[in-house]
């Protein structure tokens, strides 16, 4: 994908990078992908991809861990030029 001439990453690629850095970071091997989306964060073009990844629930109590989610969801920014990691959000899940 180019702009101007200038050489982006594609998506397959951030994808790694997120999954890289989600198990860098969160220790999570087993992710899942669910968005993918390009945007512009604080003035540089990124791509923002949502992974799933399964939350901890063990230390909750019993009856707790049935109501609890077992999914938690994170957007991992990655400059859309470089590859480089920008950021790491939680992206909240609406109800239903």
């Amino acid at each position: 994908m180019n702009r101007g001439g200038e050489r982006m990453i594609d998506a397959k690629q951030a994808v790694q990078v997120a999954k890289a850095k989600a198990l860098e970071m969160l220790a999570q091997a087993s992710s899942s992908l669910e968005e993918i989306e390009r945007e512009s964060y604080k003035g540089r073009e990124v791509w923002s991809i949502t992974l799933s990844l399964p939350r901890d629930v063990s230390h909750l109590a019993p009856i707790a861990q049935l109501a609890a989610d077992k999914m938690q969801y994170k957007r991992f920014l990655i400059d859309a030029k470089t590859g480089d990691f920008v950021a790491m959000k939680v992206r909240e899940v609406a109800s239903p």
